[in-house]
């Protein structure tokens, strides 16, 4: 179960930014901060969105609008895939791979508490191989 990491990750909390934020703030955000996406919150600073930098990559590509005139909003995505607190790293993997995402808010009572990443994702589960191969090495040697 993933629930320990999902926590663990919570408590590390959320990077955001708001929805009237211009996108050379958030290129600079998702830069300094060396991430890869960011949630989106309105004015009570609940998630209304997500950005990656595909999604920029993709709002260049097939705009010739001028990229100083757009705000996050212009190109957030608003379908919010979310998980919680107790979600499953089988069901997280599902999640990313049916939805074609690698960042997933994590949502909690309404309020944003976190991300997981496929990063965290792929660590946790080599954690998980790791410790039960050593259980089975111990179990064979006894």
């Amino acid at each position: 179960m993933l629930g320990k990491l999902v926590q663990n990750l919570a408590k590390r909390g959320c990077i955001t930014i708001d929805k009237r934020s211009s996108l050379f703030e958030l290129a600079d955000l998702l830069s300094t901060k060396k991430i890869g996406a960011v949630v989106i919150v309105n004015e009570k600073k609940k998630p209304i969105g997500i950005v990656s930098e595909r999604d920029i990559v993709r709002h260049l590509h097939k705009s010739n609008e001028e990229f100083s005139e757009k705000n996050v909003s212009d190109i957030m995505s608003t379908k919010l895939i979310t998980c919680g607190l107790s979600d499953s790293s089988s069901e997280l993997m599902e999640l990313m791979t049916k939805h074609k995402v690698r960042h997933i808010p994590i949502v909690n009572n309404g309020e944003l508490i976190g991300m997981v990443t496929i990063g965290d994702v792929v660590n946790r589960l080599i954690e998980i191989y790791e410790t039960e191969t050593e259980h089975l090495k111990k179990y064979i040697n006894s």
